[in-house]
């Protein structure tokens, strides 16, 4: 079972990488304090281009690190599902594995700012990301927004390299992942019917 690590088996081209980000409404930021430990938050987010624009609560250990230290992972991902080793094969222990799609962009924070303006204006694209046509107070500095926008802070970060993986059924031919998609929806525990729909889809692409 492994990560982001760049398989030939596992071939992800970069249309399938950025169409299913785009999907996605979260992902894990991780940022480093110096001479610290790694910190870790889960936020929604906008990515245009080469660039991933995010909302931070101030006090948050994350935002305070990548403040101290611009470079950081953006990490996003679904897990499908984990495969028992006979849906592949029945003696070969080796086969049984997760299911996935994962991105990590390695990125730089080149804007940091805590003035509630250009919160705001962050948060105001990702509503009309998440929400278009949703109906709302604008995102302004006012009496209504001010107090909670002087508690956020945003970041933009700059992409310079990307890592994505889809394990998106077991390496080897079509008939095989369809096997695989098979046995999952007639072992039909949760997530599995969702798995066999992705694993399927891929199929065609």
């Amino acid at each position: 079972m492994s990560g982001v690590y760049r398989s030939p088996r596992y071939p992800t081209p970069p249309d399938q990488v950025e169409e299913f980000v785009a999907s996605m409404r979260q992902g894990t930021i991780i940022a480093v304090p110096p001479g610290g430990f790694p910190q870790v938050s889960v936020l929604p987010f906008v990515k245009t281009d080469d660039e991933i624009e995010l909302h931070f609560v101030q006090r948050d250990s994350t935002f305070v690190a990548l403040r101290d230290n611009p470079r950081c992972t953006f990490f996003v991902s679904d897990f499908l599902a984990f495969t028992p080793h006979d849906f592949v094969d029945p003696v070969d222990g080796g086969r049984a594995t997760l299911h996935f799609r994962a991105v990590a962009f390695e990125c730089e924070a080149r804007f940091i700012s805590v003035e509630p303006a250009d919160v705001a204006g962050a948060l105001s694209r990702l509503l009309a990301h998440h929400e278009p046509g949703a109906s709302y107070e604008p995102l302004a500095v006012n009496e209504f927004y001010g107090a909670r926008l002087g508690l956020l802070g945003t970041a933009r970060l700059t992409i310079v390299a990307t890592e994505a993986k889809f394990k998106v059924g077991p390496a080897g031919e079509p008939a095989l992942k369809r096997q695989v998609a098979g046995r999952l929806r007639e072992r039909s525990e949760p997530g599995d019917s969702r798995a066999a729909d992705v694993i399927e889809e891929y199929l065609l692409k």
